[in-house]
């Protein structure tokens, strides 16, 4: 690494004016993708159906 990248640690992050709007089905596949990325294992419980694209 270059003494340069070295010394300016700061990173920049450009964030939406407002939030985006979340169908449930993209809901659904982040918060399958933040499980697979935990390591605290998740515990079978029941299965509900939950109808959320109305």
């Amino acid at each position: 690494m270059s003494a340069a990248r070295s010394e300016d640690p700061s990173v920049r992050v450009i964030l939406p004016a407002g939030l985006p709007e979340l169908t449930p089905a993209v809901s659904r596949t982040l918060l399958a993708i933040l499980i697979e990325l935990t390591e605290v294992p998740v515990l079978d419980g029941p299965v509900e159906e939950v109808n959320g694209d109305s």
